[in-house]
């Protein structure tokens, strides 16, 4: 009889003390609560650095800051209504860019292994209170450019149809630089607890994992550009247009923007065509255009499989866009 009673005392301990630093009821937690939570843990309070923009009545989200060891300090996100305070969802992240914003910065293999201990960890853990979770595994361009030293996975839960769970990881030394495109070694975990509506609309906003991952990708895209390798552009089309596109085309465009230039993301969204299919899209300049109407815009679609569905470089002359 002790024993079951010991046994039944160690889960509870366990279970107790991983939602004392990661809350997952966002349903039946106050802002109160998880500001609360944050005081007992000794957490920093952080300035936001970046403008949130809300399409559906949340407030500038409130930050805090958690010391960790070996891997980046956590940085955790709340995000709440501006009319009642209540929860929309909640951010947490470990990533190197944080705190290190330089060119090639690579980790060793003890920092990567804390790293991806850290998320193997959290995933034991979730699965252990809600289930085995849907795993996608590689899916970013760079498991095309050197699979081999990538670690990359994206876990989802569903306790309910109102709440999900999200948690991936990225762990790559790769970098690259050609022109104006840099792509730089990542170092990552986020976490994201979201609370959804019953009835939740497709959103027109991309979150920012996905904004990330198309970003890489149109880099890279353009880098190839830069170095008028035709032949391998193609990879990046989806299977419905890369029949369409031939060296005249790719020449055109080739020859009228300058891919070895920097390039700025300007806009991410989502678009729905005639026939009501809804694709994500990316905006670029260039980096030094700084006029009120940009010269060059180069517009990227992206399918289900982030495979580029449109391609459209927009050039200004004197009177208008073409």
């Amino acid at each position: 009889m002790k024993k079951i009673y010991f046994t039944v005392l160690i889960i509870f301990i366990f279970k107790t003390g991983f939602s004392q630093e990661i809350n997952f009821d966002i349903h039946n937690t106050t802002l109160e609560d998880y500001i609360k939570m944050e005081e007992k843990l000794g957490s920093e309070r952080i300035p936001n650095t970046s403008y949130h923009i809300s399409f559906s009545g949340e407030a500038q989200p409130i930050r805090y800051k958690r010391k960790e060891k070996i891997i980046p300090d956590l940085i955790v996100e709340y995000y709440f209504k501006k009319k009642d305070s209540t929860m929309s969802y909640i951010l947490y992240e470990w990533d190197v860019n944080n705190f290190e914003k330089k060119d090639n910065n690579k980790k060793n293999k003890k920092f990567e292994k804390a790293l991806m201990e850290k998320y193997l960890n959290l995933k034991e853990k979730i699965s252990n209170i809600y289930g085995k979770p849907i795993v996608k595994s590689n899916y970013s361009n760079i498991a095309e450019l050197d699979a081999k030293n990538l670690f990359e996975e994206s876990s989802t839960w569903t306790p309910n149809d109102s709440t999900e769970i999200k948690m991936n990881i990225t762990i790559s030394n790769y970098y690259e630089k050609k022109g104006g495109i840099t792509i730089n070694p990542t170092h990552r975990i986020r976490l994201y607890i979201k609370k959804k509506s019953k009835k939740e609309q497709v959103s027109l906003k991309l979150d920012d994992d996905k904004i990330n991952e198309l970003d890489l990708i149109a880099k890279s895209f353009f880098a190839v550009l830069a170095e008028k390798d035709i032949e391998k552009s193609k990879s990046f089309f989806s299977k419905a247009i890369v029949g369409r596109i031939n060296e005249k085309i790719m020449n055109q465009i080739i020859n009228n923007v300058n891919f070895k230039k920097e390039f700025k993301l300007v806009y991410s969204g989502t678009q729905i065509t005639m026939t009501g299919k809804r694709y994500a899209i990316l905006n670029y300049i260039y980096s030094d255009d700084n006029k009120n109407k940009p010269m060059t815009i180069i517009k990227l679609m992206f399918d289900d499989d982030n495979k580029i569905i449109g391609f459209i470089p927009m050039i200004r002359n004197k009177t208008t866009i073409k």
